[in-house]
């Protein structure tokens, strides 16, 4: 999948730094971390980096990839790695499935995402 950049860039979308809000993200793929489903830019590599030490610091609400609930996670969210990304989970129930067949859940739109979902390509912040 082709990340989103050019369509965010088209629209003339900007962002903050989630870090340091002070400074403008730079929209390219190289400054961008994916927690789940939402993709978030930094205006430096140092940014993404401390942001990715301590994702729920600085991320805010995010969505469940079962439900696709929107909700904020805190310390004790349950979370999993898979394919290279950390996903949160609004409660345990849903880490449960998620982890039964994450190939299901971790592609939004996926032919086997049973919502029969389409991609977005919205940031989370």
């Amino acid at each position: 999948m082709k990340g989103p950049e050019p369509l965010l860039k088209n629209l003339g979308l900007t962002f903050h730094d989630p870090v340091r809000a002070n400074r403008e993200a730079r929209l390219d793929s190289s400054y961008r971390a994916w927690i789940g489903y939402d993709a978030f830019y930094f205006a430096s590599h140092d940014s993404r980096e401390h942001f990715l030490r301590d994702p729920l610091r600085y991320c805010g609400a995010l969505t469940d990839p079962v439900t696709l609930a929107r909700f904020r996670p805190g310390a004790q969210s349950p979370s999993l790695d898979y394919g290279g990304r950390r996903y949160f989970f609004a409660a345990e129930s849903t880490r449960a499935s998620f982890a039964d067949h994450p190939e299901r859940w971790a592609v939004r739109g996926s032919p086997e995402d049973p919502r029969g979902m389409r991609p977005e390509m919205t940031p989370g912040h």
